[in-house]
Parts: C-alpha cells; structure tokens; sequence
C-alpha cells in the first residue's frame, strides 16, 4: 500500500493522523468524488455526519436532476431487460449514453430472440444528436444529427412533431427527419427514450416525460436512464438508506439538509465556502479530476491521483476487482454484488481507510 504526504512516501498510521489534523481544523468538509462501492459510500455518509460535512458525488449534477424529476414530475422508467426484450423503437437522445456505456447498443439489441414484444413491427432504432460508431446489424436505424441546432431544440421539435403541432411562434413545418421519426413514435407499440441525466437539463427532460405520456395515450412508451459514472445510483441509492436524503447533502447543522445548489462541491469550492476536502475514486476511471484550491485527502486506486496532486493521497482496491463490492448494476436496474478477480491487491477498502480515520478522529476529539 503506497501513502503519500506531501509527495513523499510515508507510514500509513502518518497519513491517518496528518488527515485526521486536516479534519479537525475544518470547518465546513467536503466528502466528494464518492467514485466507490456501497460500503465505502455508507462509511462516507456516516464520517460526514460525524465532522459536519457535506457529500456529493462526481455525477452530482445529472443526480440532482434525475432525483427532481423523480420528485416533482413522476416517470415512466423502464428496466434495462424491458427495454432489450420488450421495446419495438428505441431512441437514444445525445452522445452521453454512448459515452457512459459503449457496448450500450450491443446490450440493447444482441442479435438473439428475446421475450415476446407487443405489437408486430420489427425493432428499429433512433438516435438524436449523435452518431454511433456502429449500429446493430440487421436493426434499422434512422440517425438524426443535429448540426443545425442544439440538442435541446431538437427535442423541441420532436415533442412537436409527436403530438402534430406546429412548433414556436412561426408554424414553420418541421424537418421532414424528425417529422418522419414522430411518425414511427406514433405507430410504436413500445417506444423507449434513453438518456444520460448528465447531458439533459430539467425543462428538456419535462419535455420528454409529456412526450412519453402522449404516446401512452394510445400504446406503451418509457424512459431509461443510462448510469452515471463511478456507481452514481448506487451511492445515491445509499445516501437516501443512510440519511433519508441523496447527494449533495450537509449534515453542518446536525440534521441533514439536502440542496442540489447550496451543496454543490465545485461550487462550494470556488465560492471557499469548503475549506477541507476528501476526494475519493475507487475506479479510476480517467474522467474526473480531483478539485484544487483547498486542502485535499485523496482516497484513489493507484494512478487515478498523482502523489503530489493532493496533501495526503492513500491508495485503495477497485470495488468489484480487488474486494467484493454491492454496485449498481444496469442489467438488473439495481443493486448486486461483484465478486471480486482472482488476486487482489491487497490494498484497503475506501470503507477501510474512511472508518480508520473516523476512529482517529474520535480518539484525537476524546483526548
């Protein structure tokens, strides 16, 4: 296990007790990253109540979104099985979704007779603001670009063109391409619209729902979310369990507060309102930086954090590689747990370390 101080290689019981100082002499600590497994997701909720901090996620923004609209509007969510076995029209909105998962299409369509699907149309494939750089065989596909205009616009008009209206205030008749779509929305028997809550904002994503809900008027129609990086849903998941709210959540008043704003970690950090920050990323997954401008305990598999890139950095195993680890997991649209390869590591869990510095800050707090 490789820990470092400043840079340099130190001790494990050091670091502990250099990031246990850092602790204490924060103020407001920020818990972020939580790129982790469900026990290290339930060990930082717990530290965060334990020194008043605030938790959030790397994906923290398209949660935020997904859990409003959860709230605020209801859904139609399908399950990754539904929409694989069940749909006849597919539509993937914007390049995210293929981004999170590249095999998304292969998983979605894998060439094999699935469960007995509504109606008699054969499975068909859209995709609006992005082009795939392989579409199943044997699937016709319909590929809409959007270099015209913005994703969001795009939409726009589809919801339009879905429900036969005109759209904006000049009555202009839609482009034929999303005309031609609407028209395979309508005569679908189960039509499903796939996006990534990181790359749709709140009003696009209304737009969506009275899309889905129009089409259910007459047949069957869904929405599936794509995961988030780094087991955003089930961190999530695990925040509501723990404290009864989701990410971005302070406990800097005792009870928990949760504000998708307020509670925003980079944010929080340019404003200063953080002044002590514990970054975590048990994936690695190259796609995220850790935050700079306050002092940082970084929690990483090694080479996600350079030695230097923070003032304490401790490496830890990769969940579902290194240890058994309970994740989120698309194919059953929860969670299950991902036993761990043949030789791990053998370095610690982030619940390992997090609770290891829990205890060093009850024993510091007790003297």
């Amino acid at each position: 296990m490789a820990v470092y101080l400043n840079g340099n290689e130190v001790e494990e019981s050091q670091a502990l007790d250099s990031a246990a100082e850092l602790l204490n002499r924060a103020n407001l600590p920020l818990l972020a990253g939580l790129m982790t497994d469900v026990a290290g997701a339930e060990a930082a909720v717990t530290l965060a109540e334990e020194i008043g901090g605030v938790v959030d996620h790397a994906s923290g923004g398209g949660l935020a979104r997904a859990n409003r609209l959860m709230r605020e509007a209801g859904s139609t969510p399908v399950s990754l099985g539904e929409l694989r076995n069940r749909s006849d029209l597919v539509i993937v909105l914007g390049k995210k979704p293929f981004e999170a998962d590249p095999d998304l299409l292969d998983k979605i369509f894998p060439g094999k007779k699935g469960l007995p699907r509504p109606g008699a149309a054969p499975r068909r494939l859209v995709t609006l603001g992005a082009k795939p750089k392989k579409l199943p065989d044997a699937i016709e596909a319909k590929v809409i670009e959007t270099r015209k205009t913005d994703l969001a616009t795009a939409i726009g008009m589809l919801a339009a063109a879905t429900r036969k209206h005109p759209f904006g205030d000049t009555g202009k008749a839609l482009p034929k391409e999303l005309a031609d779509a609407a028209e395979m929305f309508r005569e679908a028997a189960f039509s499903v619209f796939v996006y990534s809550p990181e790359e749709l904002d709140e009003p696009v994503l209304h737009v969506v729902l009275d899309m889905i809900r129009s089409l259910c008027d007459k047949n069957r129609s869904g929405l599936y979310t794509v995961p988030v990086r780094g087991n955003g849903d089930g961190v999530n998941l695990c925040s509501v369990w723990t404290c009864g709210l989701p990410m971005r959540t302070s406990f800097a008043h005792g009870d928990p507060v949760n504000d998708a704003w307020r509670f925003d970690a980079n944010r929080m950090i340019e404003s200063g309102e953080a002044d002590a920050l514990v970054w975590i990323d048990a994936f690695g997954e190259g796609k995220t930086d850790a935050p700079k401008g306050l002092p940082t305990i970084a929690l990483a598999v090694p080479g996600a954090v350079k030695p230097d890139a923070a003032d304490i950095v401790i490496e830890v195993a990769k969940p579902g590689v290194d240890h058994d680890a309970a994740l989120y997991l698309a194919e059953i649209s929860g969670l299950g747990m991902v036993k761990a390869k043949a030789g791990g590591s053998g370095l610690p869990t982030v619940a390992d370390v997090l609770r290891a510095l829990s205890d060093r800050l009850k024993t510091t707090e007790a003297a």
